[in-house]
């Protein structure tokens, strides 16, 4: 890693501690970004998003849905009219 302490600048290890001074006055550093890859999957997961009140309400209506079925079952013996 580059450092500059006073009229001193060099690079050092960042994790042993070694230095060594600076031997030319030009040193560029450059970072590139990492390329990130989405697919169409990932990508339209989050466009959708539903209210926690319309899952309750079709979690509601399922259930009773569920219910009326076994109740039609029980009473018919399982034959629909």
């Amino acid at each position: 890693m580059p450092y500059k302490k006073e009229n001193e600048a060099g690079f050092r290890c960042s994790k042993c501690g070694y230095e060594i001074q600076q031997q030319s006055a030009r040193y560029t550093i450059s970072v590139q970004q990492p390329k990130v890859f989405t697919t169409s999957v990932v990508s339209e997961g989050k466009t959708t998003s539903r209210k926690k009140e319309e899952i309750e309400q079709e979690r509601e209506e399922y259930y009773k849905e569920l219910f009326m079925e076994l109740l039609r079952e029980e009473e018919y013996g399982g034959e629909e009219t």
